[in-house]
């Protein structure tokens, strides 16, 4: 599931339109099948992977989201530039809540592995708007699998 992440392009493939043109578009594999894979992989974790926790981190991708959103189609890209750093930084914040001493993790060892293969697959704004297409589909799923309230 994890394979090929850290690979150029992995977001998305190209397909033809009904008129012959070539159309990139977000891999649908990823959002349906790969999305609940690892939403169920959260739900079974021990440590337990708590609502409040996916939230969390959900909300700091979505911040960024906004501010690159934030601005004209032509500023975009000059901004996702800017917050690249904070995004890539996202695994940091991740590693620390979840550190290779299982005793004190707060998240599951499966949320950092997600999180690092999804953030290590991120070059370019579009991969940045995959990436939060794919998170969205993991948390919506996440609930839909019975993961815990918090």
């Amino acid at each position: 599931m994890n394979n090929g992440w850290k690979e150029k392009g992995y977001y998305y493939e190209v397909k033809k339109g009904d008129d012959g043109k070539e159309i990139e578009r977000i891999k649908l594999r990823l959002l349906l099948d790969d999305a609940k894979k690892w939403a169920e992989k959260f739900v079974k974790a021990r440590p337990e992977l708590k609502s409040a926790q996916i939230r969390r981190f959900y909300h700091d991708v979505k911040a960024l989201q906004a501010k690159i959103d934030a601005s004209g189609e032509g500023e975009k890209r000059i901004l996702f530039e800017k917050n690249l750093p904070l995004i890539k930084m996202l695994k940091s914040k991740v590693a620390y809540a979840c550190p290779k001493t299982f005793s004190s993790r707060k998240v599951p060892m499966e949320f950092r592995e997600f999180m690092d293969a999804c953030i290590d697959g991120i070059d370019d704004q579009k991969d940045f708007e995959a990436f939060t297409l794919v998170f969205e589909a993991v948390v919506g799923y996440f609930y839909g699998e019975g993961g815990r309230q918090s």
